[in-house]
Order: structure tokens, then C-alpha cells, then sequence
């Protein structure tokens, strides 16, 4: 493996890219949308019910319409309940196990590039077989150490760009994590007035499916993959 250091593409460049993955690929955003919030939805309020913190809300209701400060105090209260702990730990849980459907993304667009026939099945290509572990075991690290970094706003941002590549390294080259964090870095060092403005733009058209009834939402947020993927391409090159 290497990285690609050919001509530096232009934002033009990447951002028309990306929308064509964004845009070919379309149905497979969808249902890839609809299955990652069920599953999440689901599995939140499931958790929520689990620990019994919807029984001890519903306690207080009546204030949150009386007494907002109140009511507020009392969430400060729950929120420091014993459960609560083990609610954020089962959550980090669920959330590692709902992100390798970012994984068949991923394939879904490098068969996109090969013109190979793309199925549904393809989406859970970070579930089959040592792909689930690798992939879980990864997010389940990338979301602690997320949590604990977000509490100073500059080492949360910080740690989405240097595993921004990870994912794609991992399933591509069969990079170890800390080796894929070392590649992102890599590029980043050389090409972060590229991949920031890149990333910010496929952020801020990510969200801005909630303003169409908020339904557009659920063929916006994958373009985010996109634009990862396009930057993925450019910035390395596999070598068998």
C-alpha cells in the first residue's frame, strides 16, 4: 500500500465525485438510512426501558409543564442514577454494533467504480465473518475514546479527522487501527486545505436533508461516505 501522491485534485474535482457515488448509488443510501435509524431508534428505546431510566422520567413528568427548572434539577438527579452508567456503556455497545453498515457503503461504491452488479446484501459486508469483529471492535474504540475526547471540543474534532481513512483503510488494505490512524495522519499533514473544506461541505448537505420535511434526511446522511470514500481514492493507492 501507498499513498497516491499524483497531481493534487481540486475541490471542484472531489465534490463531483462524491455527488456521482452519492447520486448512483441513491436506493442503497435509503435503505441503508431507514435500517441504520430503526436499528438505532429501536435499540435507544429499548436500552431506555431496559435500565428502567424511562420509569424514573415518567416519575417527574408533570413538572416539565409546572416547573422546567424543577424538572431539570430532577434529570441532573437520573442522570447520576447507577444505571445511567451501565445505559451509556450498553449504548456505546449498540452504536459500535450499528456502524459496520458503513462498511458496505464502502463496497457498494468500489463495485460502483469496477461496474460490477450491486445487491443489497452488499451492505452488510462489515458483518461477514472476522469483517463484524474487526469492524465492532474498532467503533466500540472509536466511540469511547470519542466520548471522553468531545469533552474539550478540539480533541473530539481532532480525533474525527485522524481516523477519518480508518474504515476504508481496515476494509481495503486489511490495515491494523493504529496503522490506519498513522495513514490518515499522513494524508492530513499534506492535504488538509483539501479534505477540511471537503468534509465540511458533505457535513453541512448531510444535514441539510432535515429542512426537506426531514424525510431528505434519510438520503443525505450517507453522503458523508461519499465524500470519504472520494477522498479515500484520491489520496491512496492499493498495491497487491
Amino acid at each position: 500500500m501507498q499513498n497516491n501522491h499524483q497531481q493534487q485534485p481540486v475541490i471542484s474535482q472531489i465534490l463531483k465525485e462524491a455527488f456521482f457515488y452519492w447520486n448512483k448509488t441513491m436506493l442503497y443510501h435509503l435503505f441503508f438510512s431507514m435500517l441504520y435509524f430503526s436499528l438505532f431508534f429501536l435499540g435507544y428505546f429499548y436500552l431506555f426501558q431496559y435500565f428502567g431510566i424511562w420509569d424514573e422520567i415518567v416519575k417527574y413528568q408533570d413538572l416539565m409543564r409546572t416547573d422546567l427548572p424543577a424538572f431539570n434539577k430532577k434529570m441532573e438527579e437520573i442522570a447520576r442514577l447507577p444505571q445511567m452508567r451501565n445505559f451509556a456503556l450498553a449504548f456505546f455497545v449498540l452504536l459500535a454494533l450499528i456502524n459496520p453498515l458503513n462498511v458496505g457503503l464502502y463496497k457498494i461504491y468500489r463495485k460502483t467504480d469496477l461496474k460490477e452488479p450491486v445487491s443489497l446484501n452488499d451492505l452488510f459486508a462489515g458483518y461477514i465473518g472476522f469483517n463484524f469483529f474487526k469492524f465492532f471492535g474498532f467503533y466500540l474504540f472509536w466511540i469511547i475514546i470519542f466520548t471522553y475526547a468531545n469533552a474539550l471540543l478540539f480533541l473530539g474534532i481532532f480525533w474525527i479527522f485522524i481516523t477519518l481513512f480508518c474504515v476504508p483503510l481496515m476494509f481495503f488494505m486489511d490495515v491494523k487501527t493504529f496503522e490506519g490512524i498513522s495513514l490518515t495522519f499522513k494524508v492530513l499533514r499534506n492535504n488538509f486545505s483539501t479534505v477540511l473544506p471537503a468534509m465540511l461541505v458533505a457535513f453541512l448537505f448531510s444535514l441539510s436533508g432535515v429542512l426537506i420535511c426531514g424525510v431528505g434526511f434519510l438520503l443525505t446522511f450517507p453522503f458523508l461516505n461519499a465524500m470519504i470514500y472520494t477522498l479515500y481514492q484520491h489520496y491512496y493507492k492499493e498495491v497487491v
